[in-house]
């Protein structure tokens, strides 16, 4: 595990076990994983057609938002 950090990284978490780390990184990338997925709600959400714009599009992009969901 600490084989593939950068030095600076080894010397800093030298001591900890590699199963600590590997909780911090799944709480960092659920993390991530939930602003992201909150973000693609909101724009789904506030998807709105215009008078000019096509259904086509607007289901398209729909459809595009519900992909990154799933």
């Amino acid at each position: 595990m600490l084989a593939s950090m950068s030095f600076k990284l080894q010397t800093q978490h030298e001591n900890i076990d590699a199963q600590i780390i590997i909780m911090h990184l799944k709480k960092l990338f659920y993390a991530i994983r939930y602003i992201k997925r909150y973000e693609t709600s909101k724009e789904l959400f506030c998807c709105k057609m215009t008078k000019s714009s096509l259904v086509n599009t607007c289901v398209l992009k729909m459809i595009g938002y519900f992909k990154k969901l799933g």
